[in-house]
């Protein structure tokens, strides 16, 4: 749950037991470790995320605060962790969790990421045109929120993230079949 972007306050063990079976609850009570703009909106992504974490469908890890912080959900998290996990790999001198706190730190720019990647590679966006239209208008407002970020290890760590999006050719994130 911490992972997920939620302060723990208390939790509450319960038992219920039937003459065949006993099942244990835990119930918490929970604060968002951020404030939240609509919870309403949030909450279907929220408890999808919970559910494939539980299942083991989806790491569980601080990328996951991402869910509540910028509003995505497991898959698109899913994805900005890959990339991380990439630049990882070529030897940025960044921890995960560096990467991890950055993003959340920078929501808005989070979730402008997976608007980049979206308009690059989703196969439903309109035309052509209209898809390179709305690249160029994702990549300035990506460039108009990066002037705000006041670290520069922060600024190189959300440049790369959307260097290696600009520089990837082609992806299967949107074949879902079997997977959802």
């Amino acid at each position: 749950l911490e992972n997920l972007g939620l302060r723990i306050l208390s939790e509450h063990p319960h038992e219920l037991r039937s003459e065949t079976r006993t099942i244990a609850i835990q119930d918490f009570i929970v604060q968002a470790q951020r404030p939240l703009l609509d919870l309403d909106a949030a909450r279907a992504d929220f408890e999808e995320a919970f559910a494939r974490i539980w299942a083991g469908d989806a790491e569980n890890d601080g990328f996951n605060k991402l869910v509540l912080a910028a509003g995505l959900g497991w898959r698109q998290v899913a994805m900005l962790r890959g990339y991380a996990k990439y630049l990882l790999q070529t030897g940025v001198p960044f921890s995960q969790a560096y990467m991890e706190e950055t993003l959340v730190r920078y929501p808005q720019v989070a979730r402008l990421l997976v608007d980049l990647f979206d308009a690059r590679f989703n196969p439903k966006r309109a035309s052509a045109a209209e898809a390179a239209e709305r690249e160029r208008n994702v990549d300035e407002a990506i460039n108009a929120a990066l002037e705000q970020v006041a670290s520069l290890d922060e600024d190189r760590i959300l440049r790369s993230l959307k260097a290696v999006i600009q520089a990837t050719l082609r992806t299967s994130f949107h074949q879902s079949k079997g997977r959802d």
